[in-house]
């Protein structure tokens, strides 16, 4: 299958079946997540403790310039304007996406939680020039391991903004916290 990213459409086509039709889903209906629980089974809001995946400056998601992410659409989560050029993972876990283009990864956390962490606005566009995957789908990672490399530069000058959005995929009460 062939990957795309939209800005305007949240429709995703990812390297597997499986991961395709829960991507298209709004986010009421996927898989409700592994969430603690008070007695008595509410559900109680989760603090991601994660490595920050890229140096930079941490931003409130509805910095990013793109309605999809900004009005957390996909998902709560936090943006990070880059200083860096690695993407490196947050937690351990397993890749569970490497979009052909190399713009954004998609990692499962042990603990279940999905995540996507997406480098730039429209970058898809690009078709994977400035960015260079460094894991395959499927790998295990441990916090810090690198997952892609990108050139800020080649980002901006093809008119691209590199604002690194960090989204949790399948819990709408999580929050990020970077340690």
């Amino acid at each position: 299958m062939d990957s795309t990213c939209s800005s305007s459409r949240t429709r995703w086509m990812m390297s597997s079946p499986a991961a395709a039709s829960r991507a298209v889903r709004p986010p009421a209906a996927r898989h409700a997540p592994r969430r603690p629980t008070q007695p008595g089974g509410t559900a109680t809001a989760t603090v991601l403790r994660l490595t920050q995946p890229v140096a930079g400056a941490v931003l409130p998601l509805s910095a990013v310039p793109d309605p999809v992410f900004a009005q957390g659409t996909m998902g709560p989560g936090v943006a990070i304007e880059p200083s860096g050029d690695t993407v490196v993972a947050p937690a351990e876990g397993t890749v569970t996406t490497v979009f052909p283009t190399g713009h954004a990864i998609g990692v499962t956390l042990d603990d279940g939680t999905e995540l996507l962490i997406h480098v730039g606005i429209d970058t898809v566009d690009m078709k994977g020039s400035g960015f260079q995957p460094l894991v395959q789908q499927g790998e295990r990672v441990h916090a810090g391991r690198p997952l892609l490399r990108f050139d800020a530069a080649a980002i901006r000058s093809a008119g691209y903004n590199p604002i690194t959005p960090v989204i949790v995929l399948n819990n709408a009460q999580a929050t990020i916290e970077f340690v």
